[in-house]
């Protein structure tokens, strides 16, 4: 028989209000390709970095030309990348999302998520909570012309004026309906909230 699955999140209460905790789901194969992916990355980082250097060593004062003016702005583009897999492999590895609801406010913030700011919302103005879980899709052809593997999929979801917020990223639809019930059971979040 199978077990109750308990779950991704914590739930803690605070002597303010709640705080929900949610580690980053560990989805094995983006985990192994963005790994393969950065070796690939450093050994051309390393092999076309050195050779710019010895070009860039030998040329000396002449300036530099349009195949290392090319290499240049390459490399530049290269190393972008690179840091934005490497930020994506670490939020995979170790992030976390930590969301503090008191009775006047929201905020969501990204634990080990590098150049995401805390983000603070008026449950005054927050409506329309609900939970709707959208499935993880690990492709970069398809139906779809975005790259879901870097889209926000939160699971509980909440009108702030005309822009929809959410967090609780891969969770299933049930957790994300039991946390809201949870939160609207001890007053946190009221009637105008799911309205």
């Amino acid at each position: 028989m199978e077990r109750p699955y308990e779950g991704i999140g914590n739930i803690d209460q605070t002597p303010n209000g709640y705080q929900i905790t949610i580690p980053a789901k560990k989805h094995i194969p983006v985990i192994m390709f963005l790994s393969l992916w950065l070796v690939a990355w450093f050994v051309g980082l390393n092999f076309v970095g050195s050779s710019f250097l010895v070009d860039f060593y030998d040329k000396g004062n002449n300036g530099l030309g349009f195949g290392s003016l090319f290499t240049l702005i390459w490399l530049v583009f290269w190393i972008a990348g690179g840091l934005f897999v490497i930020k994506t492999l670490m939020w995979c590895l170790i992030g976390k999302e930590i969301i503090l609801i008191d009775r006047e406010q929201i905020s969501i913030n990204r634990k080990n998520d590098v150049f995401f700011r805390t983000k603070i919302y008026d449950l005054r103005e927050a409506k329309n909570f609900h939970a709707e879980e959208e499935p993880f899709e690990f492709a970069f052809w398809g139906r779809r012309n975005d790259l879901s593997l870097f889209k926000n999929r939160g699971s509980i979801r909440f009108e702030y004026g005309f822009k929809t917020i959410r967090f609780a990223n891969d969770m299933d639809q049930a957790e994300a309906n039991h946390i809201l019930e949870r939160l609207k059971s001890s007053g946190y979040l009221n009637s105008t909230n799911f309205n």
